[in-house]
C-alpha cells in the first residue's frame, strides 16, 4: 500500500495524518521529507496554535524502511554519512516548528522512530509502548538516534538500548523525558484530544511565544532570547487589556 498524508485545519488546530500503517509507519527519504514539509506548511498558518499529528495504525513508527538499504551497498562512507545528516536535519526542522506538535504514541517505536519521537514537542504514550533500537543486530551503529539517546538517557541505559540488549517501556520514556504523559492504552486518544483542546484555548501568538522560549533556551543554554520574547507578550497583553478596558 502507498503511504498517505493528509492535512486539515479546525480553528487553531492543524491535523496532520500519516498512514503507512501497512508497514508499521516506517519512513524513507521521500516519506520523511513529505511529512516534514506538511508539518511546516501547517505551522506557517499564523492562526495555527498546535499541530495534532496522527500516526495511523497500531504502531507509532517502525523505523527506517529496510527496503532502502539495498541501494546503499555500493555507497561510500561519505555518502551514507551525508544521508544520515540529511535525515537528522529533517527531524531538526520538526523541533524548530513555531508551534508544538502533539501526538499519540502507540505500540512499537523502532530505530529511527526514536528520533521522530524526540522531535515531537508533546508526545502522549500508551502504557504498552515499547522502544527498541535493533540496528546493532544488523551490524549498524545508530547515528543520529544514538546521539539523541546518549543525550537523553543515563549513560548505562544508553548502552543498554543502543546495543539492542534492552527495550524501553513507556514508563522509562516518561522518566527520561522522552514523552510528556503515559496513560492506559485505551485512553491515549482521549488524552491527546484533551491536551489539544487545552492548547486550543490559549492564543496562538502566546503558544508560539512559549515554543520560542523553550527552543531558544535549549539551543543556546541562555535566557537572553526568552527575555525578549516574554517582554513582547507582556507589552502586547497589557496593551490589549487597556484597549478593551
Amino acid at each position: 500500500m502507498t503511504p498517505t498524508l493528509t492535512h486539515e485545519r479546525d480553528g487553531h488546530v492543524a491535523r496532520v495524518r500519516f498512514d503507512n500503517s501497512a508497514r508499521g509507519n516506517c519512513l524513507d527519504d521521500t516519506t520523511l521529507r513529505d511529512l516534514v514539509d506538511t508539518l511546516e506548511t501547517a505551522a506557517a498558518d499564523e492562526a495555527c496554535a498546535v499541530i495534532h499529528l496522527d500516526m495511523a495504525g497500531r504502531h507509532f513508527c517502525g523505523g527506517w524502511d529496510t527496503s532502502a538499504f539495498g541501494r546503499l551497498r555500493d555507497a561510500t562512507v561519505a555518502a551514507v554519512a551525508d544521508g544520515l545528516r540529511d535525515s537528522d536535519a529533517a527531524l531538526h526542522r520538526v523541533r524548530r516548528l513555531p508551534v508544538p506538535v502533539v501526538a499519540a504514541v502507540r505500540g512499537q517505536v523502532v530505530g529511527f522512530g526514536a528520533g521522530l519521537l524526540s522531535a515531537i514537542h508533546l508526545p502522549v504514550a500508551g502504557e504498552g509502548v515499547r522502544l527498541s533500537l535493533p540496528e546493532a543486530r544488523f551490524g549498524f551503529a545508530p547515528a543520529g538516534v544514538g546521539h539523541t539517546i546518549a543525550r537523553s538517557v543515563p549513560r548505562p541505559h544508553a548502552y543498554h538500548l543502543l546495543t539492542g540488549a534492552a527495550t524501553a517501556t513507556a514508563r522509562d520514556l516518561l522518566t527520561w523525558g522522552l514523552v510528556a504523559q503515559v496513560v492506559p492504552d485505551d485512553d491515549v486518544d482521549r488524552a491527546v484530544d484533551a491536551l489539544v483542546d487545552a492548547l486550543r484555548t490559549v492564543p496562538a501568538r502566546t503558544v508560539r511565544a512559549v515554543v520560542q522560549v523553550v527552543e531558544s533556551s535549549l539551543e543556546t543554554g541562555r535566557p537572553d532570547r526568552a527575555y525578549e520574547i516574554s517582554a513582547g507578550t507582556i507589552v502586547a497583553g497589557l496593551s490589549t487589556r487597556e484597549a478593551s478596558g
